[in-house]
C-alpha cells in the first residue's frame, strides 16, 4: 500500500546586499572519499527542519554520490582532523547546503562558512548572490541578515511525501513558485 502526505511550508529567497567579503578559511573541495561523512552531516543537520515541516524522509535524503560528483567543484568541506564538520555549496550564484555538525554549532562556523562562500563567489564574479531558506529556520535567517542578506521573495512551497511498498519515503516538490529549491 502506498501512503502519501501533502507538505506545505514557507520559504524565503534572500539576496546579498552587503559589501566585499574576504575570508581566510581554507576549505577542501568535495571528493568521492568524503561521501559517507558528507551524507551523514547533511542528513543529521537537516533532520530537525525536515521533521518540523513533515518532509519525509526526515533523516535519509542526501543526494546520491553520482549527483554530487557532477557538482563537486562547487561543494566545499571543513575538517577537524579527519572529520568533516561543515559544508557549503556555491552553485552558480546560489549558496546552498550550508551545514555545521551539531557538536560544532553556535561556535561561529556558520558565519565563517558564509563568509567563505561570499568571498569565493565574489572572486568568481557571481552576481547577484542568493540563497533560499525556510521561514522555520529563524537562526539561519538572523545570521544571513547580519551578514548583509535581505529577503527579496517569499513563497509557499508544496510537495508530496510518498511511502512506497517497501516502506521507503520519497519527497517531490509539486510547486516552488519561481524559487530554485533543491
Amino acid at each position: 500500500m502506498v501512503e502519501t502526505q501533502t507538505v506545505k511550508f514557507d520559504m524565503y529567497e534572500m539576496s546579498y546586499k552587503g559589501g566585499n567579503i574576504l575570508s581566510d578559511l581554507s576549505l577542501v573541495p568535495f571528493e568521492e572519499q568524503y561521501y559517507e561523512q558528507y551524507k551523514n552531516l547533511i542528513n543529521s543537520c537537516f533532520y530537525e527542519m525536515r521533521k518540523a515541516l513533515n518532509i519525509q524522509p526526515y533523516g535519509k535524503f542526501c543526494e546520491s554520490l553520482e549527483e554530487l560528483k557532477e557538482q563537486k567543484k562547487d561543494i566545499f568541506l571543513l575538517f577537524d582532523d579527519e572529520k568533516v564538520i561543515c559544508t557549503v555549496s556555491c552553485l552558480g550564484n546560489e549558496i546552498g547546503s550550508l551545514a555545521v555538525d551539531l557538536a560544532y554549532q553556535r561556535q561561529g562556523y556558520g558565519r565563517k562558512l558564509m563568509e567563505f562562500a561570499l568571498s569565493h563567489m565574489q572572486s568568481r564574479g557571481d552576481s547577484p548572490i542568493k540563497l533560499t531558506v525556510t521561514k522555520w529556520n529563524r537562526h539561519a535567517i538572523a545570521l544571513y541578515e547580519r551578514l548583509g542578506f535581505e529577503i527579496t521573495k517569499e513563497t509557499t512551497i508544496k510537495g508530496i511525501s510518498t511511502k512506497d511498498a517497501d516502506g521507503n519515503w520519497h519527497f517531490a516538490f509539486t510547486s516552488t513558485g519561481d524559487l530554485q529549491v533543491r
